[in-house]
């Protein structure tokens, strides 16, 4: 189940994001990664893999998928969050200790590598991890300054 401080790590990542889009115009992957991400900051390893997945998607799609047909759009977004979804499932079963998600949150955690690779192809891999990273610090800190992680 989705507790209360769950929704509230959401909503301040949301909140964070969309400021942080509107003053500098860089998309930290998506409103809602940095809010997601920063509920596994307790889990290096979980956020290591779902930035690997992300990087892993985004050079499929790209230098793979999107030679052989054309990607744009939703097409594009489509092929990011399906490929990510099937390589996170891969790992599952290659590394079936490497828990990647959160309990009540196990298929957003699927998506955001998703996002993350389609945000990666949009406007570059240090711009995106970059304010990822400094989003998901942020959301963090604030969550944790009102006692709702930890």
């Amino acid at each position: 189940m989705i507790t209360t401080n769950t929704y509230t790590a959401i909503i301040i990542g949301i909140i964070l994001s969309l400021l942080f889009t509107e003053l500098t115009g860089v998309l930290p992957a998506g409103l809602v990664v940095p809010g997601y991400l920063s509920l596994t900051m307790d889990k290096p390893q979980t956020l290591l893999i779902i930035f690997l997945i992300s990087l892993v998607t985004y050079l499929i799609v790209t230098y793979g998928i999107g030679k052989i047909t054309i990607l744009y759009g939703k097409r594009k977004i489509t092929a990011m969050i399906a490929i990510a979804i099937i390589i996170k499932y891969m790992l599952s079963f290659i590394i079936p200790d490497a828990y990647i998600g959160l309990i009540g949150l196990a298929a957003m955690g699927a998506v955001v590598p998703g996002l993350i690779a389609n945000t990666i192809q949009r406007q570059g891999f240090i711009p995106t991890i970059a304010s990822t990273s400094l989003l998901t610090v942020l959301t963090y800190a604030a969550t944790l300054s009102v006692g709702f992680i930890g």
